[in-house]
């Protein structure tokens, strides 16, 4: 039995690599490319802007170049527009595939709020 296990989880080890490996050329012949490096840009906000700042703000999409970044409240927003050459500067080093022109600023709202 413990065969047949470990066997099973080297079978699916090869299949996520296999997996890993295949999907960029996918999405780069369905011409959805960039949409996978913007769902990592997305995940990785916190790295980029650091965690003070994105306790206070998250990246909600990437749409044409342009970043829509949800804040907690004007200060914030100010402090995201300060920092918006540093912000793109970061994500063109991480992500060369993505061009990044601007970032577009709206205050968070809170639950149940329309």
């Amino acid at each position: 039995m413990n065969m047949r296990k470990s066997k099973t989880i080297k079978e699916s080890r090869g299949t996520s690599a296999l997996v890993r490996e295949i999907l960029p050329e996918v999405f780069k012949s369905l011409g959805i490319e960039g949409r996978l490096e913007e769902g990592q840009l997305v995940r990785e906000w916190p790295s980029i802007v650091g965690k003070g700042l994105a306790k206070r703000s998250s990246l909600r999409d990437v749409q044409n170049g342009i970043l829509f970044v949800e804040a907690e409240n004007n200060i914030w927003m100010q402090e995201i527009k300060f920092l918006q050459k540093r912000i793109i500067a970061r994500i063109k080093s991480r992500f060369p595939g993505i061009s990044i022109t601007g970032i577009r600023l709206f205050i968070k709202r809170e639950e149940g709020e329309e």
